[in-house]
Protein backbone atom coordinates (compact mmCIF):
# COMPACT_ATOMS: atom_id res chain seq x y z
CA UNK A 1 0.00 0.00 0.00
CA UNK A 2 1.36 3.73 -0.76
CA UNK A 3 0.27 7.16 -0.28
CA UNK A 4 1.82 10.09 -2.57
CA UNK A 5 2.07 13.46 -0.81
CA UNK A 6 3.69 17.11 -0.77
CA UNK A 7 5.59 18.53 2.35
CA UNK A 8 5.69 22.39 2.33
CA UNK A 9 7.88 23.71 5.10
CA UNK A 10 4.88 24.78 7.08
CA UNK A 11 4.19 21.52 7.58
CA UNK A 12 7.97 21.79 9.35
CA UNK A 13 6.67 24.33 11.43
CA UNK A 14 3.76 22.59 12.47
CA UNK A 15 5.65 19.44 13.37
CA UNK A 16 8.15 21.81 15.51
CA UNK A 17 5.12 22.95 17.73
CA UNK A 18 4.00 19.63 18.09
CA UNK A 19 7.12 18.67 19.47
CA UNK A 20 7.54 22.06 21.35
CA UNK A 21 4.12 20.89 23.48
CA UNK A 22 4.38 17.65 23.69
CA UNK A 23 8.19 16.78 23.90
CA UNK A 24 9.76 16.26 27.49
CA UNK A 25 12.94 17.06 25.85
CA UNK A 26 11.70 20.20 24.54
CA UNK A 27 10.22 20.93 27.91
CA UNK A 28 13.25 20.17 29.54
CA UNK A 29 15.38 22.50 26.49
CA UNK A 30 12.41 25.55 27.68
CA UNK A 31 13.07 25.36 30.99
CA UNK A 32 16.36 25.59 31.08
CA UNK A 33 16.54 28.77 28.52
CA UNK A 34 13.67 30.27 30.71
CA UNK A 35 15.76 29.87 33.97
CA UNK A 36 18.88 31.00 32.09
CA UNK A 37 17.01 33.87 31.18
CA UNK A 38 15.29 34.92 34.62
CA UNK A 39 18.06 34.40 36.77
CA UNK A 40 20.95 36.23 34.81
CA UNK A 41 19.48 39.83 35.86
CA UNK A 42 19.06 38.58 39.24
CA UNK A 43 23.01 37.22 39.04
CA UNK A 44 23.52 40.92 37.39
CA UNK A 45 21.79 42.63 40.52
CA UNK A 46 23.83 40.59 42.71
CA UNK A 47 27.38 41.11 41.65
CA UNK A 48 26.68 44.88 40.73
CA UNK A 49 25.54 45.03 44.50
CA UNK A 50 29.07 43.10 45.43
CA UNK A 51 31.12 45.26 42.90
CA UNK A 52 29.90 48.61 44.02
CA UNK A 53 29.50 48.20 47.61
CA UNK A 54 25.59 48.73 48.39
CA UNK A 55 25.31 47.55 51.49
CA UNK A 56 21.91 49.72 52.94
CA UNK A 57 18.54 47.92 52.96
CA UNK A 58 17.08 50.63 50.81
CA UNK A 59 19.60 50.29 47.55
CA UNK A 60 19.17 46.32 48.13
CA UNK A 61 15.66 46.12 48.26
CA UNK A 62 15.32 48.60 45.30
CA UNK A 63 18.52 46.85 43.35
CA UNK A 64 16.00 43.43 44.18
CA UNK A 65 12.83 44.25 43.24
CA UNK A 66 14.29 46.16 39.68
CA UNK A 67 15.92 42.98 38.96
CA UNK A 68 12.77 40.93 39.99
CA UNK A 69 11.14 43.13 37.35
CA UNK A 70 13.21 42.14 34.71
CA UNK A 71 13.36 38.58 35.08
CA UNK A 72 9.46 37.71 35.29
CA UNK A 73 9.05 38.98 31.86
CA UNK A 74 12.32 37.54 30.45
CA UNK A 75 11.13 33.88 31.74
CA UNK A 76 7.96 33.85 30.19
CA UNK A 77 8.97 35.47 27.45
CA UNK A 78 11.55 32.75 26.50
CA UNK A 79 9.30 30.21 25.39
CA UNK A 80 8.37 32.84 22.89
CA UNK A 81 11.09 34.21 21.64
CA UNK A 82 12.23 30.11 21.68
CA UNK A 83 9.51 29.39 18.89
CA UNK A 84 10.43 32.43 17.32
CA UNK A 85 14.31 31.02 16.66
CA UNK A 86 13.00 27.65 15.95
CA UNK A 87 11.14 28.84 13.13
CA UNK A 88 13.62 31.04 12.33
CA UNK A 89 16.31 28.19 12.10
CA UNK A 90 14.26 25.50 10.45
CA UNK A 91 13.81 28.44 7.78
CA UNK A 92 17.69 28.48 7.45
CA UNK A 93 17.98 24.88 7.46
CA UNK A 94 15.38 24.28 3.89
CA UNK A 95 16.80 27.34 2.26
CA UNK A 96 19.92 25.07 1.90
CA UNK A 97 20.29 23.02 -0.64
CA UNK A 98 21.01 19.64 0.71
CA UNK A 99 17.59 19.92 2.51
CA UNK A 100 15.92 20.37 -0.96
CA UNK A 101 14.74 16.89 -1.07
CA UNK A 102 12.62 17.35 1.91
CA UNK A 103 10.69 19.09 0.71
CA UNK A 104 8.02 18.67 -2.48
CA UNK A 105 7.00 15.50 -3.90
CA UNK A 106 7.04 11.91 -1.43
CA UNK A 107 5.82 8.72 -1.45
CA UNK A 108 5.36 6.30 1.23
CA UNK A 109 5.39 2.33 0.96
CA UNK A 110 4.25 -0.52 3.21
CA UNK A 111 5.80 -3.17 2.92
CA UNK A 112 5.85 -6.57 4.80
CA UNK A 113 9.08 -5.94 6.06
CA UNK A 114 9.63 -2.11 6.38
CA UNK A 115 8.22 1.26 5.43
CA UNK A 116 9.86 3.07 2.44
CA UNK A 117 9.73 6.96 1.67
CA UNK A 118 10.90 8.07 -1.62
CA UNK A 119 11.61 11.74 -2.60
CA UNK A 120 13.55 13.05 -5.76
CA UNK A 121 16.61 11.98 -5.52
CA UNK A 122 16.47 10.36 -1.93
CA UNK A 123 15.21 6.45 -0.55
CA UNK A 124 14.70 5.76 2.76
CA UNK A 125 14.09 2.51 4.26
CA UNK A 126 12.81 1.97 7.53
CA UNK A 127 13.01 -1.16 9.25
CA UNK A 128 9.65 -1.52 11.48
CA UNK A 129 11.68 -2.01 14.98
CA UNK A 130 13.45 1.35 14.49
CA UNK A 131 10.15 3.15 14.32
CA UNK A 132 9.85 4.77 18.01
CA UNK A 133 6.02 5.86 17.39
CA UNK A 134 3.40 6.65 15.19
CA UNK A 135 1.24 9.97 16.03
CA UNK A 136 -1.69 10.81 14.11
CA UNK A 137 -3.63 13.96 14.57
CA UNK A 138 -6.58 15.64 12.44
CA UNK A 139 -3.75 17.01 9.88
CA UNK A 140 -0.60 14.83 10.09
CA UNK A 141 1.11 11.77 10.84
CA UNK A 142 4.44 11.95 12.56
CA UNK A 143 6.38 8.64 11.95
CA UNK A 144 8.89 9.22 14.79
CA UNK A 145 12.77 7.49 14.94
CA UNK A 146 13.68 8.59 17.56
CA UNK A 147 12.10 11.38 20.65
CA UNK A 148 12.13 14.34 18.01
CA UNK A 149 12.78 12.97 14.73
CA UNK A 150 9.98 11.88 12.34
CA UNK A 151 8.50 11.12 9.06
CA UNK A 152 5.99 14.13 8.24
CA UNK A 153 2.75 13.16 5.91
CA UNK A 154 0.51 15.94 5.90
CA UNK A 155 -3.00 14.40 5.38
CA UNK A 156 -4.26 17.40 3.20
CA UNK A 157 -1.90 17.21 0.79
CA UNK A 158 -1.80 13.49 -0.33
CA UNK A 159 -2.49 13.61 -4.00
CA UNK A 160 -2.93 9.19 -4.15
CA UNK A 161 -3.82 6.96 -1.80
CA UNK A 162 -6.43 6.95 1.11
CA UNK A 163 -5.40 8.49 4.09
CA UNK A 164 -7.36 6.55 6.51
CA UNK A 165 -6.59 3.28 4.90
CA UNK A 166 -2.85 4.02 4.56
CA UNK A 167 -2.98 4.95 8.49
CA UNK A 168 -4.92 1.94 9.24
CA UNK A 169 -2.57 -0.52 7.72
CA UNK A 170 0.50 1.43 8.79
CA UNK A 171 -0.61 1.01 12.36
CA UNK A 172 -1.46 -2.05 12.33
CA UNK A 173 1.53 -3.05 10.78
CA UNK A 174 3.83 -1.22 13.27
CA UNK A 175 2.02 -2.86 15.75
CA UNK A 176 2.65 -6.40 14.11
CA UNK A 177 6.09 -5.74 14.08
CA UNK A 178 6.68 -4.04 17.45
CA UNK A 179 3.72 -5.07 19.95
CA UNK A 180 3.46 -0.94 20.03
CA UNK A 181 0.21 0.05 19.68
CA UNK A 182 -0.38 3.59 17.94
CA UNK A 183 -0.38 6.96 19.28
CA UNK A 184 -2.69 9.80 18.34
CA UNK A 185 -2.03 13.54 19.63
Amino acid sequence: MKITYELELEDFFIFSNYLIKTSPLMHKIIRKGQLWWACSPLAAGLVLSILRGYSSERTLIILSVLSMTISLPLFFLYKLYFIYQNKKHIKTLYKNDSYKNILGAHEMIISDDQLIEKSEGNENNIQWNSINKIITTADHTFIFTDDITAYVIAHKKITSGNTSQFNDKLNSTFKKFTGSPQGTG
